[in-house]
């Protein structure tokens, strides 16, 4: 199944991020990663350039049941989001 990667504007709103905006920044074949792996799903878009080295242990994975949204560990800036709630 190929999976839309989304590249996510957002901006700080008081407690958190509200997503301003969202743009198609690359496909993720199912076939070739895992999404239920973290581990594997971030290597895939470090191997792909959406994230660079640097971003090991920066960067974690939240699932709000449509997304998978990256996210910054030191203010949970939203960066990608794996969108596999539109496939049926």
């Amino acid at each position: 199944m190929i999976i839309k990667i989304l590249s996510i504007d957002a901006w700080r709103d008081g407690s958190g991020w509200e997503w301003n905006q969202w743009f198609n920044a690359g496909e993720l074949n199912t076939n070739d990663v895992n999404i239920d792996n973290t581990r594997a799903l971030l290597k895939f878009l470090r191997a792909e350039g959406f994230l660079n080295e640097g971003s090991k242990g920066k960067v974690y994975i939240e699932d709000d049941q449509y997304n998978l949204v990256v996210k910054e560990r030191s203010n949970n800036r939203p960066l990608y989001a794996i969108e596999y709630g539109a496939q049926s």
